[in-house]
């Protein structure tokens, strides 16, 4: 999106005063605290503004986009609360009784593990080959329909359905490794 140019900045702040409103809405109803829905608001439409969608999308299509963004960082939120909240060592924390079960310290063992594993799968998939990484980015983190991610990608569906099972058979082969993380 070229922000240098009147014209689209006059249509993404329309786009904006639109949509505030109901992205809110759906905001709240994924559990984001209020505090924090402003953040990810602002996020969704900068999310938009970056990946270059067009403003002149009809508004049905504008609308389902944004709401898919918005719900893809609300679950981003949740899952740094989550992720966050397992390394907490404040004195409230690790006083509680909850501390000492052994069940909960084995549950905590995992979390930790999860997270562990989690940024390695991140960072194998940051050392992908270009044409990999863009697939995993817009199809299997970001979520996009098969049809959209051909078209951004300039690629046929056969290609992309080929580079996802390649993709998938790889990642499931280093997951299943005992030496790796």
């Amino acid at each position: 999106m070229n922000f240098g140019d009147e014209i689209y900045r006059q249509k993404f702040e329309d786009m904006y005063k639109e949509y505030n409103v109901a992205l809110r809405s759906v905001a709240y109803r994924c559990n984001v605290p209020s505090e924090e829905i402003e953040d990810i608001i602002h996020d969704t439409f900068l999310a938009y503004a970056r990946s270059d969608y067009s403003m002149e999308l009809p508004e049905e299509e504008m609308r389902k986009l944004l709401t898919r963004i918005l719900r893809n960082r609300c679950i981003d939120y949740h899952r740094s609360v989550k992720r966050h909240g397992c390394c907490s060592m404040d004195d409230a924390w690790y006083h509680q009784e909850e501390f000492l079960d052994a069940d909960k310290g084995q549950e905590m063992v995992e979390d930790l593990i999860s997270n562990e594993k989690c940024r390695a799968i991140l960072k194998e998939i940051d050392q992908m080959p270009k044409n990999w990484k863009e697939i995993v980015v817009l199809k299997m983190l970001e979520g996009r329909p098969t049809d959209e991610v051909c078209r951004i990608l300039n690629i046929s569906e056969k290609a992309c359905y080929s580079r996802i099972a390649r993709i998938r058979k790889y990642l499931d082969k280093l997951i299943k490794d005992d030496n790796w993380p």
